[in-house]
């Protein structure tokens, strides 16, 4: 009897790629991967100078420095996604034309079709990725660095106390000097602290104290043993008192986290999509710009990457560095319009990439000829 049923084998050959597939893809995800680290380590050790500059200045803590470090490798990573793709395309490409190996699938009746239909294995995943790294995880990064950098601005006075110097918080009306400080224990020795609350003013002399975060994320400096002075001297209201422990706030509220404005770059997409704002809608155009490009650049590499069989492997590196350059140069003079107001919201959108199909035609066009163009158009032969 003849069995209908599952059969294992049949299921693994179904999902067997082709042989031309898996070679293509897994060269060009080498190559991908190694465009990608070499860009992202550039970028990234540029970022890591400057915020290490500002962790030695005092403005950003030393236990933060690696978060934004991160941080910031993420957002160039997503970014650089669609230049590492066009670059891995195109040196992969490249190699098999030097090599011949494209003379040798083409006599064998490998065209176009048959590399788009090997390399959307790789763009058409990559572009979903991309899609969801560029729309929720990149506003989401940057919303953290900003976060992590307000924090750290709100902080750094505390981290910048020196001792034998005035030390100025809360905009001038908290100052603080100690004669010393230790800094494994953080207790400071001979303590003056000096705080205005609106008129009235108060003086507070101590034999030590130490900063105290709350749970609330307000500081204060505690002091033990000592008097304080408030008011004026000579008036009714001029108080002396000796205490055993005292603290006063050295923070400022108006710069809690809660009460900053949000910049367009951390806002979620899903309010982008509905806003009217000029400058929300060009954000998300800047965010789109990376999964276009993933697609984009992708079709635009098959053609771009014909070359003469000894011109070398990189023949069109830099080719392709001055479109992927002109690509995002021309997203953001479109996102500058859109902002100014100066063309449609439709043609900010769709002007880039208007031109970016108008350039894989005519490279389409000029690497098969006129005559073959034509022949595919009307149906009379395959690409």
């Amino acid at each position: 009897m003849n069995s209908t049923g599952f059969k294992p084998s049949s299921f693994k050959q179904w999902w067997l790629l082709p042989v031309l597939d898996r070679m293509l893809i897994l060269e060009v995800v080498k190559t991908v991967l190694a465009v990608l680290s070499v860009l992202v380590t550039i970028i990234v050790s540029r970022k890591f100078l400057s915020i290490l500059t500002k962790a030695i200045e005092g403005e950003i803590a030393g236990g933060t420095l690696m978060t934004l470090l991160g941080l910031k490798m993420l957002g160039t990573l997503i970014i650089f996604l669609p230049a590492s793709q066009f670059l891995g395309l195109l040196m992969v490409f490249g190699r098999m034309y030097t090599d011949q190996e494209m003379s040798i699938l083409s006599s064998a009746g490998v065209g176009y079709g048959r590399l788009y239909r090997a390399i959307a294995w790789l763009v058409i995943p990559l572009c979903l990725l991309s899609a969801y790294l560029a729309l929720e995880v990149l506003p989401w990064s940057e919303a953290k660095v900003q976060s992590l950098m307000r924090h750290d601005e709100k902080t750094a006075d505390l981290r910048g106390i020196k001792p034998g110097k005035f030390n100025e918080f809360s905009k001038g009306d908290v100052v603080l000097y100690a004669e010393s400080l230790n800094d494994t224990t953080g207790l400071m020795d001979k303590v003056f602290v000096q705080s205005r609350s609106g008129d009235k003013n108060g003086v507070t002399i101590a034999e030590s104290g130490y900063l105290k975060q709350t749970e609330t994320g307000s500081h204060f400096v505690v002091l033990d043993k000592g008097i304080r002075y408030q008011g004026t001297p000579g008036q009714v209201d001029y108080i002396i008192s000796e205490f055993d422990e005292y603290a006063v706030k050295i923070d400022d509220d108006s710069k809690d986290n809660e009460n900053m404005v949000k910049r367009e770059s951390t806002l979620p997409s899903s309010q982008l999509w509905k806003s009217k704002f000029p400058r929300e809608l060009a954000e998300l155009q800047r965010r789109l710009a990376v999964p276009m490009g993933v697609l984009i650049l992708g079709i635009l590499a098959v053609p771009i990457s014909k070359i003469p069989p000894r011109s070398g492997v990189f023949g069109n590196v830099v080719t392709a560095f001055l479109i992927f350059v002109a690509y995002f140069n021309l997203q953001s003079v479109s996102q500058g319009l859109l902002i100014s107001g100066k063309v449609p919201i439709w043609l900010a959108y769709s002007g880039v990439y208007i031109l970016m199909l108008a350039l894989i035609l005519f490279n389409l066009i000029k690497s098969v000829g006129w005559r073959w163009s034509w022949q595919v158009l009307t149906g009379r032969t395959g690409l």
